[in-house]
């Protein structure tokens, strides 16, 4: 009778050590946002297709948003539009000049490869100049003009 339950004792055993919850981390909260929105421009001139990247001070989120044919953005946390919670930023911009010729195929690089017009600077967090602050109460509208 023992040799029977032995097996069964040693399953429940096992369970209870493992336990029935999960040990994953807990995502962090969620941090209350503002709207932003802008414009981009290289030289003076709207530019289409730049995606803008916030990066917060303390590492909290990374906003971000992509230019349309006028140049304006809306910037985005966690949904759609929703803006940006409040702090200081660094933003980077940066387009993509891959070119898809058809669904899912690319085309192939120019002779020299694919060159941004966005100058270099403004691809990367420790290269970049332009800063930030987003506050609540108001409204956030940023200019982001590459030179």
């Amino acid at each position: 009778m023992i040799r029977k339950l032995l097996p069964l004792g040693t399953l429940l055993a096992s369970l209870a050590i493992l336990g029935c919850g999960s040990d994953l981390p807990k995502p962090p909260p969620k941090l209350a946002t503002v709207p932003v929105e802008g414009i981009v421009m290289l030289n003076g001139k709207p530019v289409e297709g730049v995606t803008i990247a916030m990066h917060h001070s303390e590492g909290k989120v990374a906003p971000r948003g992509t230019s349309d044919k006028s140049g304006k953005f809306s910037i985005t946390t966690y949904g759609n539009n929703d803006g940006a919670p409040e702090g200081s930023y660094k933003v980077t911009a940066a387009k993509s000049v891959v070119k898809e010729i058809s669904p899912g195929v690319l085309a192939p690089p120019p002779p020299g490869g694919f060159k941004s017009d966005i100058p270099p600077k403004y691809e990367g967090i420790s290269t970049t100049d332009i800063q930030v602050e987003i506050k609540a109460g108001q409204k956030n509208e940023l200019k982001i003009d590459l030179k």
